[in-house]
């Protein structure tokens, strides 16, 4: 047989692969336990090698599948063991059972596991393998069942009973393998959705900040233009000439058409989150800032954290039932290397965040991806009952 089916990645996949082994858990043990009293009555005319791999280790390795169902870890090593003991046991059982037994000694108990041996087959080595083995056990039990081992059964019977269970574990396999399939596409359409939500979103945050540099360059030229039509002394024609000086280079550097935000120090940076919080939330946010030395941020890092804060903050308003957040901002500069960090803590209910789905944006992308574009990070603690708090950080060249 090949190697085992690849791990699933995606959370959809994950979640299908945990529950399909829950599944076939509950189906092995209700089998089993169907098939108590065949065990208990063939086990003592099988010989004690067969018992002891083909019986008991059988049975401790559906306890590792079963424990492993629950973990969600280690399903389809185990799975590939349990499917290969039903099929080789199968075949030595002959071997292993004497003819002299008694006629009515019945099918062997291993054929109750066929269909579970199939589905442990398919979900350990894809479907398609699933299917073949299917049709092998299937062969192998018909040409066992006629034994004198198994009460020597006709063979219309035997490939009655074969053909029946082979369809239904093809099915299973089949249904497996659809599942599967379902789930990988689940998964693929959700990651291309949040790419193009984040395309979207860095193309909203480029468009708000071209918005407020258009606003900035007309106060900028409008200013200008006013102070000049009204100067009258050599002062007020000095002021009106650097204002014009301004206004041009900031026409210059808005006529180069940079994608990225204007830089900004860590005082303005606090005020638009202030500004911005105080006009979307209901709750009483605090946004204290404390810089130990004066510098600016580059503008895309100004746009990134600017973005993560108030995203966080708005989370809280929206989700912790939170009726107060405090933002605070510290920084400090090292020659041209200057490190920031942002810390949003909010009083509400509080989450478990290893709960949430990586479908969430808002944690996922709108805070943890701006952050990592700008190579910074955020890390996000709560307790239940306690709050959350964000954490954000970035450290690089100043502006």
């Amino acid at each position: 047989m090949r190697l085992l089916t690849p791990a699933p990645t995606g959370v959809s996949a994950k979640e299908t692969h945990r529950l399909m082994g829950r599944g076939i858990s509950a189906f092995a043990l209700l089998l089993l336990l169907q098939a108590s009293g065949s065990i208990a009555q063939q086990s003592i005319w099988a010989s004690p090698w067969w018992n002891a791999v083909f019986l008991w280790g059988f049975l401790a390795l559906i306890v590792v599948f079963v424990a492993a169902s629950v973990r969600g870890r280690g399903l389809s090593v185990s799975s590939g063991v349990l499917a290969a003991l039903v099929l080789s046991g199968l075949a030595l059982w002959p071997v292993a059972v004497p003819t002299t037994v008694p006629p009515d000694i019945g099918t062997p108990w291993l054929w109750a596991m066929i269909n579970v041996g199939a589905a442990w087959s398919a979900f350990a080595f894809g479907s398609v393998i699933g299917c073949g083995y299917t049709v092998v056990v299937g062969i192998l039990f018909a040409v066992v069942r006629t034994l004198p081992q198994s009460s020597s059964a006709p063979w219309p019977i035997a490939i009655e009973d074969a053909a029946f269970a082979t369809v239904l574990g093809i099915i299973i396999c089949l249904t497996i393998g659809i599942l599967r399939h379902a789930a990988t596409s689940v998964d693929l359409a959700a990651d291309a959705a949040i790419a193009r939500y984040r395309d979207a979103a860095a193309e909203t945050a480029l468009s708000n900040e071209r918005l407020r540099m258009d606003g900035l360059l007309h106060d900028s030229v409008m200013t200008a233009l006013l102070t000049a039509a009204q100067s009258g002394s050599a002062r007020e024609r000095e002021a009106s000439g650097e204002l014009a000086v301004s206004a041009m280079e900031r026409l210059d550097v808005q006529g180069l058409d940079r994608p990225e935000a204007a830089p900004a120090s860590l005082t303005e940076l606090a005020a638009r989150i202030r500004f911005t919080t105080a006009d979307e939330t209901a709750m009483l946010v605090g946004v204290h800032c404390d810089a130990s030395s004066p510098f600016r941020l580059p503008g895309t890092v100004v746009r990134a954290v600017f973005e993560a804060s108030t995203e966080a903050v708005m989370n809280a308003a929206r989700h912790s039932q939170a009726n107060s957040c405090e933002v605070r901002i510290t920084g400090h500069r090292s020659g041209k290397i200057a490190t920031v960090a942002v810390s949003i803590k909010d009083n509400g209910k509080g989450f478990r965040p290893e709960l949430v789905s990586d479908r969430r944006l808002g944690i996922k992308v709108s805070i943890q991806g701006r952050m990592r574009t700008i190579g910074g990070e955020a890390h996000i603690s709560s307790i239940i009952g306690s709050g959350t708090d964000v954490r954000l950080s970035w450290s690089g060249g100043v502006a």
